[in-house]
């Protein structure tokens, strides 16, 4: 039902909605993880198949990470540049997303604990991000 309402698999873990099925969501997350780790698991390699055919994100973070830098590579391909307004109307996401990369960008150039990688970084200077 949440899927087909929302078009993902994406339950918030405090869904108000549902609280359950949120924390039934965060729980599988948390049980691949250990899974993927060789660790005990109260997670089966069939649950995990049957939760991927229906399109679940098992790293909804990253993804969402992704999605915005491709919001981002089409903003610059439109617009010649990587300068985002904050409040930009269009996208209000992508404004606030940019603003958070270009915040965390100068943490971790001033060595204080960033939640961004070089990886990631690398990724935006190879657009032109500044």
């Amino acid at each position: 039902a949440y899927q087909a309402d929302k078009g993902d698999c994406n339950v918030p873990q405090r869904w108000p909605e549902n609280p359950q099925l949120g924390t039934w969501v965060h729980q599988q997350r948390t049980e691949k993880r250990k899974f993927d780790r060789s660790e005990r698991a109260r997670i089966t390699p069939e649950r995990i198949e049957r939760l991927d055919g229906i399109g679940f994100e098992w790293h909804p973070v990253a993804n969402l990470w992704d999605q915005r830098f491709g919001e981002l590579q089409a903003y610059q391909a439109d617009k010649g540049d990587c300068n985002v307004p904050q409040r930009w109307p269009e996208n209000p996401q992508l404004g606030t997303w940019v603003h958070q990369q270009r915040t965390e960008k100068r943490k971790f150039d001033r060595s204080e604990r960033a939640r961004i990688t070089p990886e990631r970084i690398e990724r935006l200077d190879g657009i032109g991000f500044e």
